[in-house]
């Protein structure tokens, strides 16, 4: 081997190192997420309503009848957890959720960074493909690997529409492109932005004719999806729950303060891409990064919005992770980062950071599936059929009683919209024998539960606090 092999061969080295170090980490961050889903709280109010509507129970809600849970949001991403009611057990369902739910995420960008238009770059362009997939796993937003989020569902179409479209405009296309954006609507209303940048794009870039057609397309996929979706749950519960109930959160009192709580965040998904975007905007424009950029833009103000909402929070900010894969696998496979080998080690040098730091920042890192407290749960269920409520876990009753309980979340949220529940609809969704509220240890609560059966005593059992009015006995 010359000497000028073998230096071109040191820096190879270093990014097949550097891209299975960000690989490795990558997969053990995963799998933590995987084995923590059950343990997080808020994941088992949304699973219980996909496994309800398996089981033939009314999941939706309206302002005087139904279920009150948490759900706000369009119906698909429910119906995306249908496999979760296969399962045995409370606990192994949470697991299939949380593996539908890294899928979720992990399978729409692979797809995107494999296939999405490549630049003018020479050489291989698997590694810089596999770079772009692996900075943008490492850069999505967290919360989004350990909680099941409605906009997960949302940023998939998105992401999946924009890909088919880019890939060609016309014929069959173009109808499934507008399927997918329409189809991300109805997993989150602010996911608007989407079928809008489209129908921009297209006007832009082939003319505001071709534009009307896609708007159409958008338009009729949107009406028969909706009359599918009506006639399923019920136009009454669809229109509570998507519009007539989110309308009336209010705004929160300080924005300033929601803002900068999560300014880091914000950093990374307003700033960095409004920098790029200045920067590059005519470069952009010629290339295939202009409907993602389109996207992002469409998609800030409905995000930012929805931060500013009473409850909003990060995972309604679309934009971002809309743009992300797309903007690393054209930057990456330009003729600029072919040319500079120092650039590409740079980058999985990057990637192996992030992927590492990603592990290292984990406040507790699971190594096995959190279920022992849903053994605990299925124990006390069997012990208390009829009599227990469990205010955030309704997939244990599911399983138990076959009956679908309120959620306390859902509670949480009309007494904060409505003021007030008619007694006889909460109690339409509570034990009929109600004498025991079970809720997790150590977890916060909006204490509706433990101060339904007030005067109550705490007694704890295991992982769980349980609530028993003063007037009877322990269990």
């Amino acid at each position: 081997m010359t000497a000028g092999a073998g230096a071109r061969a040191v820096p190879r080295l270093a990014v097949a190192a550097a891209l299975a170090l960000a690989g490795a980490a990558l997969a053990a961050w995963w799998w933590s997420h995987f084995c923590e889903f059950p343990a997080m709280v808020w994941n088992d109010i949304r699973v219980a309503p996909a496994i309800a509507f398996a089981r033939g129970l009314p999941v939706l809600a309206t302002a005087d009848h139904g279920p009150i849970n948490t759900w706000t949001y369009g119906p698909l991403p429910l119906l995306y957890l249908w496999p979760a009611s296969w399962a045995a057990s409370a606990g192994h369902a949470l697991l299939v959720a949380g593996a539908l739910n890294l899928a979720l995420i992990v399978g729409p960008v692979a797809l995107v960074c494999a296939a999405w238009p490549a630049t003018d770059g020479a050489g291989d362009p698997r590694i810089p493909r596999l770079l772009a997939f692996l900075l943008t796993a490492a850069l999505w937003l967290r919360e989004s690997y350990a909680i099941y989020y409605p906009d997960s569902l949302a940023v998939a179409c998105g992401l999946l529409a924009n890909l088919v479209l880019i890939r060609g405009a016309g014929g069959g296309r173009a109808w499934v492109a507008a399927g997918l954006a329409t189809a991300a609507v109805a997993c989150k209303q602010t996911a608007l932005g989407i079928p809008l940048a489209q129908v921009l794009w297209l006007g832009f870039t082939a003319g505001w004719i071709t534009a009307a057609r896609q708007a159409l397309r958008c338009v009729l996929c949107g009406i028969g999806l909706g009359a599918i979706l009506a006639a399923i749950f019920g136009p009454a519960e669809l229109w509570f729950v998507m519009v007539a109930l989110p309308a009336h959160f209010p705004w929160v009192p300080d924005p300033l303060e929601r803002l900068t709580g999560v300014a880091p965040q914000l950093a990374l998904h307003v700033l960095a891409p409004a920098a790029v975007i200045t920067a590059g905007w005519r470069a952009i424009v010629r290339s295939t990064l202009y409907l993602p950029t389109l996207t992002w833009l469409c998609c800030l103000p409905l995000g930012l919005a929805a931060l500013l909402k009473w409850g909003g929070r990060m995972n309604s900010m679309h934009g971002f992770l809309l743009w992300l894969p797309a903007a690393l696998v054209v930057a990456l496979t330009s003729e600029a980062f072919a040319r500079r080998r120092g650039l590409r080690l740079g980058a999985a040098l990057a990637a192996a950071a992030l992927g590492t730091g990603r592990v290292a920042a984990e406040p507790f890192f699971a190594v096995r599936p959190q279920t022992a407290s849903y053994r605990e749960a299925d124990a006390l269920a069997a012990r208390f059929r009829g009599q227990i409520w469990f205010p955030f876990h309704p997939v244990v009753t599911l399983y138990h009683e076959g009956r679908y309980y309120h959620d306390e979340d859902g509670l949480h949220v009309w007494l904060k919209v409505f003021g007030r529940v008619p007694p006889d609809h909460l109690a339409s969704g509570l034990p009929p024998a109600i004498r025991l509220v079970a809720l997790r240890t150590g977890w916060t609560d909006w204490a509706i539960g433990r101060n339904l059966l007030q005067p109550a005593r705490p007694v704890v059992a295991g992982d769980w606090t349980l609530y028993v009015h003063e007037s009877q006995t322990p269990p």
